[in-house]
């Protein structure tokens, strides 16, 4: 059994130790500290989630919104929880959640070298964007 809720930020510490236990999550010191998570759920409520089973985050997914499109970050389900439902559990909340705010197009994401990952939003639906070039700039 597990339980979706809504990710707040006295829920960091856990959620940030879940994603470094991670195989194919890379996080960014600055991005991804307490205070920038803390700002980024503020500025889009109701769009990132937890999974609670035994007491303990075993899943997230995060969600940010810019008035257009809807961007999926950081998602990710324990190992041992994997296979559970729990990953399908917290993308359709949040389709649900976007849905809601008539959001028609979302993106997301994932590094060539997590197949699982890969595998998992083809599997839900998400189609695989081979014709873009993805371009990043760091400004620190």
């Amino acid at each position: 059994m597990f339980q979706i809720q809504p990710m707040l930020p006295h829920h960091y510490d856990e959620v940030y130790a879940l994603w470094q236990s991670m195989a194919g999550v890379e996080l960014n010191p600055l991005d991804d500290s307490a205070q920038a998570i803390s700002d980024f759920l503020a500025f889009n409520p109701n769009l990132n989630y937890i999974a609670i089973a035994d007491e303990q985050i075993v899943g997230v997914i995060m969600c940010g919104f810019d008035g257009r499109r809807a961007t999926i970050y950081h998602a990710a389900v324990k190992p041992e929880f994997q296979g559970k439902g729990i990953a399908r559990a917290l993308l359709r909340v949040l389709e649900t959640a976007l849905h809601s705010k008539g959001v028609t197009k979302g993106r997301l994401l994932a590094f060539k070298h997590n197949a699982g990952a890969t595998e998992f939003w083809q599997r839900t639906g998400w189609t695989l964007q081979t014709q873009l070039n993805y371009f990043s700039k760091n400004f620190n």
